[in-house]
């Protein structure tokens, strides 16, 4: 699992409006199901529901932050489940923040 910059996120969501959180949606949910195993996550599948049906985003960002606290259950880590507080944030127009938060728990389990 790559490590990213949270910084360097932020920048390119803002530089490219957007296509880039697009691109790491797709690429952070991949490798999180290289590295996790669960069949059940179809990457492309879901960027595609977000694409033609927005609210799926908020499905999406609940749906990976209880993945990765039920990964971090099982590994024996410590279990950090922001699945609310993300939903809510992209609830109220912060949805940069609840991916930059994501991609914040993926650096820790890319260690």
């Amino acid at each position: 699992m790559q490590k990213r910059n949270i910084a360097v996120m932020l920048i390119l969501s803002v530089i490219t409006c957007g296509i880039y959180n697009l691109c790491w949606m797709y690429l952070a949910r991949d490798e999180f199901k290289r590295l996790s195993g669960y069949e059940d996550i179809n990457p492309g599948l879901e960027l595609f529901l977000t694409i033609i049906c927005f609210p799926f985003f908020y499905y999406w960002i609940y749906k990976f932050s209880a993945d990765i606290a039920k990964y971090q259950a099982e590994n024996g880590k410590y279990v950090c489940d922001n699945g609310v507080v993300n939903l809510l944030l992209a609830i109220f127009g912060l949805g940069l923040v609840s991916e930059l938060l994501i991609q914040s728990q993926l650096n820790e389990l890319a260690e």
